[in-house]
């Protein structure tokens, strides 16, 4: 798919904001955000998948837009190379350390998941302000992004993470989903994980327990504590270089170590 610049206008009376997000709790999130604090960048639509996106896009290009980069069928890099030249992308993304270091250098916008509410309002300060980069230039990074991708992928050794922890308790033993952890906490010699349906044991170290977990999905935030990233709801700085962590949905505060609170700059700014 190649950028167009015919077809659908950029007319200046239709100013709209597409929200290209296909989980739908995070879609919804952004796109009621968006709209409480910037009504003036135009009405927000929202879209699951690349296709869904391009079919709102019949009529006019959005002037933003905001784009997950892992979609279900094309990705959200593929999209943006339909967009019109002059729309200005923003890039929504969980774990994708090599490109938050180009994001960083000032190339593109981005907002890492979870979104704080900082880091929102400093893109659309950056939004009204017309300081984002140029899809061209949005382009030229994401070419080097894919290379650089596709080279670590050659290079790297495949790993397979688990899918389930085996916990027991006496005779009995549970397997335990991964997806379903929100944390996982150093009990004397056990393991002890927080899950949506309660707690359980493991008869393992949490240093033994931490490779078998994929780092896009976890991240240990002391030497005790564990955490699944989409739990994370906010993570407070203190004096001492650490922090709190909160949880979504959950009262439970953490302690984020100062060895581990560099990991979490992206969150805090």
């Amino acid at each position: 798919m190649s950028m167009r610049d015919d077809g659908p206008s950029l007319s200046k009376d239709e100013r709209w904001v597409l929200v290209l997000e296909d989980e739908q709790r995070l879609r919804d999130d952004l796109a009621g955000r968006l709209s409480a604090i910037a009504a003036d960048l135009g009405p927000v639509s929202v879209a699951a998948s690349a296709e869904e996106a391009l079919q709102l896009c019949q009529h006019a290009w959005p002037h933003i837009a905001f784009v997950d980069i892992r979609l279900p069928g094309q990705s959200g890099l593929a999209f943006v190379k339909a967009l019109h030249p002059d729309t200005s992308v923003v890039f929504v993304t969980a774990h994708e350390e090599h490109a938050v270091e180009a994001f960083e250098q000032g190339a593109v916008d981005y907002l890492l998941k979870p979104v704080v509410e900082e880091r929102l309002q400093l893109c659309v300060d950056r939004l009204r302000a017309k300081s984002t980069a140029p899809l061209s230039q949005v382009l030229a990074v994401l070419d080097g992004l894919q290379s650089r991708a596709a080279l670590q992928v050659q290079q790297a050794p495949q790993t397979a993470f688990a899918r389930w922890i085996s916990a027991s308790a006496g005779r009995r033993m549970r397997l335990v989903s991964v997806h379903d952890l929100i944390y996982l906490q150093s009990d004397n010699k056990y393991t002890r994980l927080i899950t949506r349906d309660g707690e359980h044991f493991v008869e393992e170290a949490i240093r033994n327990l931490a490779p078998r977990l994929d780092p896009a999905e976890f991240r240990q935030i002391s030497r005790s504590v564990i955490v699944s990233l989409r739990d994370v709801l906010l993570v407070e700085r203190d004096d001492s270089g650490g922090g709190q962590l909160h949880l979504r949905d959950r009262e439970d505060v953490l302690r984020v170590s100062p060895l581990f609170m560099r990991a979490f700059k992206a969150f805090v700014g």
